[in-house]
């Protein structure tokens, strides 16, 4: 059988999902993600090592509806992964990304600001705007610093000095994780970091050990694992997953094509810029170039100008010249 989970259909995914297979169940699937984090146990824990709270300052924690609405058609909506407020108004977002996504950082802009200024009536204070948190959960490299865990706040660029500490971005780069190194892996975040991104059972042992709330995550992974309806739609996340990946790769390899078709195009260009200006040195005229090399009159004419014009412009400036005189015209 092809362990290809993009390659299935879906009846073969309730195959799947109904046979005796021993599932290895991730986190970094959206679907047992989202299942999962919206235990409030389980975020409890999360939230604990993530914000640095001990048990008894969370007082309240309320799993909320995860919709955004845009107020007019024309506006994005969305599904957040997790939404909770925390002790009746901290607004706290965590969103898990397994595939590269080029705009993160305004797409967590975008959801941070919504929650901020969701709710809030005429006539109230905006001192009355609770603070908002949005935590991304990334499977891949998206800042160059380094370290796997990132805070980011509103603050003065010189001096530090705090602007206001109700927008903040925590950032989870899971990539990242193999490679930090010293105090940052004793720390409890780090180990939820790991949990997060185990792929086999023996991590998710392993990580989970001796820790409550990370136990209760493995504990319903277990139990997803051995649930028909629950592998089911983990496997057809997982292939949503492996599709979305297949035509990131596409896309990526077509852009390379295109580039060494584009770059081949140039340098025939160059050549024949550079025989152009040496046929115009013997005083050629257009119609006799275009003749003697074959080629449309129109194209050796373009050419022939910008040279004219420019006697002393390199070959690489003649095709700067001839590409911008070609998209003024489109």
């Amino acid at each position: 059988m092809n362990n290809n989970e993009g390659s299935f259909n879906d009846e073969e995914l309730r195959k799947r999902a109904a046979s005796n297979e021993e599932l290895n169940i991730r986190l970094t699937n959206n679907y047992a993600f989202q299942k999962i984090f919206k235990n409030e146990e389980i975020v409890k824990g999360f939230l604990m090592a993530l914000l640095h709270l001990k048990e008894t300052d969370i007082e309240t924690l309320e799993v909320a509806d995860p919709f955004v609405e845009g107020e007019v058609k024309e506006e994005k909506e969305g599904i957040l992964d997790v939404k909770m407020v925390l002790n009746g108004g901290k607004k706290i977002n965590i969103e898990m990304q397994n595939t590269y996504q080029e705009d993160w950082a305004e797409r967590s802009l975008f959801y941070n600001c919504r929650m901020f200024t969701e709710g809030l009536k005429k006539g109230e204070s905006y001192y009355e705007l609770p603070p908002c948190i949005h935590v991304g959960i990334l499977d891949f490299n998206y800042l160059k610093s380094p370290g796997f865990y990132h805070r980011i706040l509103l603050q003065d660029d010189k001096t530090g000095e705090l602007y206001s500490s109700k927008f903040q971005f925590h950032v989870i780069e899971l990539s990242k994780i193999r490679s930090t190194k010293g105090k940052a892996r004793k720390q409890e975040l780090y180990r939820w970091a790991k949990l997060i991104s185990a792929s086999t059972w023996e991590e998710v042992r392993e990580e989970s050990e001796g820790n409550h709330y990370m136990e209760k995550v493995r504990d319903e992974m277990i139990k997803m694992s051995r649930d028909e309806s629950e592998r089911y739609l983990y496997l057809r996340e997982q292939m949503a997953i492996r599709d979305k990946e297949s035509q990131l790769r596409s896309a990526e390899n077509r852009g390379r094509r295109e580039g060494r078709e584009e770059g081949r195009q140039q340098g025939e260009v160059l050549k024949l810029i550079m025989m152009v200006k040496k046929k115009m040195e013997n005083g050629d005229s257009i119609a006799k170039i275009a003749d003697d090399l074959l080629e449309d009159i129109d194209v050796i004419e373009k050419i022939y100008d910008i040279v004219k014009e420019n006697p002393e412009k390199t070959r690489e400036e003649i095709w700067d010249s001839l590409m911008n005189a070609t998209m003024i015209e489109m």
